[in-house]
């Protein structure tokens, strides 16, 4: 038999040999999705959604690691103090949402509690003028406000639906919902203030399920549904994540802090947050019952809420738990609670019974111990603020 033939079995052994060889080292390389520097993702990149879920919480000391679809951007490392508006550097977050409003091709739905960003304004304009379906749900508490109104009245001119929600309880979203599958979440109103001052945090997430719910929520606002004339999503949708998953949350109609309270019951190592307002009681007994049980409990909360009506800051200073009044000069403006170093509560859910019982809200539940990582980089700077607060000078 000659050497340098194989039987035609053998080669085709080899040949399955090969393919699975190929196959495993292509399914063993990282996903090309990580943007840390801000860029944009591909509109049309998905979270994954068959991707095992693993439950292990990682070291503060752990690698940063992307997860497909979810990008975080946070204002923190850009602010410039004192603000001066010469002076200011536009946050990545900022420069990507512009980016996904200029590339809009179908429809964009904003709601928001605040809104005065004349880039973000021109952006919605032009995006209505090449036939994209532009929609704007907003507070009317700051109507008042001369950049408010002029931003709003321009949409209007521009035949741009717009509603105000016309009511006492705050329409307190902050939320986008850009074609079919993009997400845009977090504390970020789209303001001066909380682009250029204050400490953020916005969420861009790439999910078709995802989008079609905020969407709907959406739909529902420009309806003139608004607070408990709603209808719940409820069963809660999950979507999950390369690392984990996540489940989403719309206020007043979702029974919000129960899910709150039962995640921090659940707290084995740690539970860190950063809270711009925080008078509610279950949430704060169940922090301490936390401490009390060893579970390292520490937090930073806004200087100007630590001293309110309600403030939850003084019941937990006096039992023990590590919290300190912010160090940004001006706002401090995250909602969030990050437990064993794997779940991450956020939105624009402030733990106050306002947030819970009357406030359009959103809300996530994310466990996932990458995406953890990155916002316990952001704690990480907020705390060191606190501890060392930044003057704004004259």
């Amino acid at each position: 038999m000659n050497r340098n033939k194989l039987p035609r079995d053998w080669r085709v052994i080899t040949l399955v040999i090969v393919v699975l060889a190929i196959t495993w080292y292509f399914n063993e390389q990282p996903n090309p999705i990580a943007l840390p520097d801000g860029k944009t993702p591909s509109p049309t990149q998905d979270v994954a959604s068959s991707a095992p879920n693993i439950p292990n919480p990682i070291e503060d000391s752990a690698p940063i690691v992307p997860v497909k679809g979810v990008t975080l951007y946070t204002t923190t490392d850009s602010l410039i103090y004192p603000d001066v508006a010469a002076k200011r550097k536009k946050p990545p977050m900022y420069t990507a949402f512009l980016a996904d409003i200029t590339a809009a091709k179908s429809k964009i739905d904003i709601a928001v509690f605040d809104i005065d960003l004349p880039e973000l304004r021109d952006g919605l304009i032009a995006a209505h003028k090449r036939g994209v379906n532009v929609r704007v749900a907003y507070d009317d508490t700051n109507a008042t406000d001369a950049r408010v109104a002029q931003l709003i009245g321009a949409l209007q001119d521009a035949n741009i639906p717009v509603i105000p929600d016309g009511r006492e309880p705050f329409m307190h979203e902050k939320i986008a919902a850009i074609d079919d599958n993009i997400v845009w979440t977090g504390s970020w109103n789209m303001t001066f203030n909380d682009t250029y001052r204050n400490n953020n945090q916005s969420w861009r997430f790439v999910n078709s399920t995802m989008a079609g719910f905020y969407h709907q929520e959406i739909d529902q606002l420009m309806s003139g549904s608004f607070g408990n004339a709603k209808i719940s999503h409820a069963p809660y949708p999950t979507i999950q994540l390369t690392d984990g998953k996540l489940t989403f949350f719309f206020s007043p109609v979702d029974a919000i802090n129960k899910h709150v309270v039962a995640a921090i019951n659940a707290a084995k190592k740690n539970v860190r947050f950063l809270a711009f307002s925080y008078t509610d009681k279950a949430i704060s007994q169940a922090m301490i019952a936390a401490h009390k049980r060893n579970v390292l409990v520490q937090g930073v909360m806004e200087n100007q809420n630590v001293k309110g009506t309600g403030s939850a800051f003084p019941a937990l200073q006096s039992a023990g738990v590590d919290i300190l009044a912010d160090g940004n000069c001006y706002i401090m403006h995250h909602k969030t609670i990050i437990i064993d170093d794997q779940i991450v509560i956020t939105g624009s859910y402030n733990f106050t019974n306002s947030a819970e019982q009357s406030n359009d809200e959103n809300l996530l539940i994310i466990d996932s111990p990458s995406l953890a990582a990155q916002l316990i980089a952001e704690y990480t700077m907020v705390r060191a603020q606190a501890e060392q607060p930044t003057p704004c000078g004259k």
